[in-house]
């Protein structure tokens, strides 16, 4: 049973507390505002373009103490953007009392970058309209926002390149396809209808991926144990490169999407046929050195000129007439989503090597 006297206490204490906010001056309430905001809050004088005071949110953004910060001025916070937010925020507060820019970088003590949105207001403007020598600036910390949106951003990007991707390697089932179609009609045999349906389902596979990672987001769908010397059978056999011959030197057994390995085998092959000539050799197999290890695949073509090596893997990067050059730049996207790396350099036989190392 609550006791009489500790009610009236309780409520003579809510009543003490009511009346002092409400005896509280204007003064004090603002002075409490600008105090405990959470955004960094700057008085600047017009005139002389300095701090005339700061709240401890913009001491703790920036990384000065109050006393630093008030002798610095406005083009020590932001000096790369000094020149935009006289042309742009301040002729804001000038013409119409208050501004806004979302595009703000400011420099801490520390030297690091932060990405600001700020909005301010003109003070002591007089009543006969004469210009404000005063404004005051709140500053606020935009970082996860901008993040955000370069993940956004990065995404966008990674989902044209998955257009990029599928495009180009539905030209190669699209090729048997038209092969196959045109011996079908010369000769009549059934067996050339299979493989027109192989290559089509292949196609339809391949589709029905990109459409599951627009929707993920990722490169990189399902990983599963593969039996890389197999694998690498199966896809030469989907190519049908003529005349060229494929040699498994090694193999093993590694993790990763099947779909994506295939298109990276796919990719190699038709790189090794084009710029080795028809009657190319490749090899597919394994290594083990002291600090890395993975699997390669290399040809005895003419191979890629060093000064070269470095930028095959570019996207639109190509040596042929023809060449779409996404290519070694889808391979390279597909290595890098599994994490792994992918380096040129030129085989014992002087042609191209590709090595696909797994960390």
């Amino acid at each position: 049973m609550t006791d009489d006297r500790d009610r009236d206490h309780s409520e003579s204490d809510l009543s003490a507390s009511k009346s002092s906010a409400t005896d509280s001056s204007p003064e004090e309430r603002y002075r409490k505002i600008f105090e405990y905001n959470n955004d960094a809050v700057m008085v600047v004088d017009l005139e002389t373009e300095s701090f005339l005071d700061v709240n401890p949110a913009a001491c703790e953004l920036l990384g000065y103490s109050h006393e630093e910060l008030l002798s610095l001025h406005p083009e020590d916070i932001h000096p790369n953007d000094v020149e935009r937010v006289r042309e742009e925020f301040i002729s804001q507060i000038y013409q119409e009392g208050s501004g806004f820019t979302d595009d703000l970088t400011c420099l801490t003590k520390d030297g690091e970058e932060v990405p600001t949105e700020i909005s301010g207001a003109a003070l002591n403007a007089g009543e006969d309209e004469t210009e404000p020598t005063q404004m005051i600036a709140m500053l606020r910390d935009i970082s996860d926002r901008v993040e955000h949106r370069q993940e956004l951003e990065e995404k966008i990007e990674r989902l044209d390149r998955f257009a990029s991707i599928v495009s180009h390697d539905l030209k190669n089932p699209l090729t048997v396809i038209k092969g196959h179609v045109t011996l079908a009609r010369e000769t009549g045999d059934p067996e050339h209808f299979d493989a027109i349906e192989n290559a089509a389902d292949r196609m339809d596979e391949m589709l029905s991926e990109l459409l599951q990672l627009t929707r993920e987001g990722d490169l990189v769908g399902e990983q599963t144990e593969i039996e890389l010397g197999a694998l690498a059978r199966d896809v030469w056999n989907d190519c049908e490169i003529e005349s060229a011959t494929l040699e498994t030197e090694s193999s093993t057994t590694i993790r990763a999407d099947q779909d994506r390995l295939h298109e990276l085998f796919a990719n190699l092959f038709e790189n090794a046929s084009t710029h080795g000539g028809a009657s190319v050799t490749v090899r597919v197999g394994t290594f083990d050195s002291e600090d890395k290890k993975g699997f390669y695949v290399e040809d005895d073509g003419d191979g890629i000129p060093a000064d070269e090596q470095d930028t095959v893997f570019e996207w639109g990067q190509t040596t042929t007439r023809d060449g779409t050059g996404f290519g070694l730049a889808i391979v390279a996207e597909i290595v890098e989503a599994h994490g792994w790396e992918i380096s040129v350099c030129d085989s014992e036989e002087g042609g191209a090597r590709f090595e696909i190392s797994q960390s």
